[in-house]
């Protein structure tokens, strides 16, 4: 590891990319986490992408496994400082580039990098079971928006489950989204 001038650099051996979701029901205003069995920690679903796979693939690949619920990529109006680029076709300024950026530092030093996507799934299907890897004990929980930020055990899970919230905007009327809300989707 080097640091100079602001800047880190970190070898492919010290550090490991992950990705992850959160994962809203937009037709019932609800969010999907995962509870972990053995503790009852809370969190939003996410696990390390593979060789040669995009950070979006991971994102939902890892989702599905830990929760055995099919998501996509949800659209949002998200600020971002990257560049449209010539393929770019953002409808209404929407997209599906990461709404969030996380980074922690493992027990032995590895640095794990975090990305969030903004997805949407649907809690009224049975999720599909026999998804997790060994080792995974997670129960996946459909919780409402109202509740998902306090629900979650930790902050960094809290903040980036508010913004995603805030970037979605639902306008509620009496717990229900707004027609409004529903044509964002499409």
């Amino acid at each position: 590891m080097s640091l100079s001038s602001g800047t880190l650099t970190r070898f492919s051996d010290t550090f490991v990319i992950s990705c992850g979701t959160i994962t809203l029901d937009p037709a019932q205003a609800r969010m999907l986490l995962i509870r972990w069995k053995k503790n009852g920690e809370v969190f939003l679903p996410k696990g390390r992408k593979n060789i040669g796979e995009t950070l979006e693939d991971a994102a939902v690949r890892e989702t599905y496994e830990e929760t055995g619920v099919r998501v996509t990529l949800l659209r949002l109006q998200i600020p971002t400082l990257a560049t449209p680029g010539a393929a770019a076709t953002p409808k209404c300024g929407f997209t599906t580039e990461p709404v969030a950026f996380s980074q922690r530092t493992t027990g032995d030093g590895t640095l794990k990098l975090i990305f969030w996507f903004s997805a949407q799934g649907d809690s009224t299907t049975a999720h599909d079971t026999g998804t997790q890897e060994e080792g995974e004990d997670f129960e996946p929980v459909w919780v409402g928006l109202d509740e998902a930020v306090q629900t979650l055990t930790f902050g960094d899970d809290k903040d980036i489950a508010k913004r995603v919230i805030q970037l979605y905007n639902i306008p509620f009327y009496y717990g229900k989204p707004s027609s409004f809300a529903l044509f964002m989707l499409t």
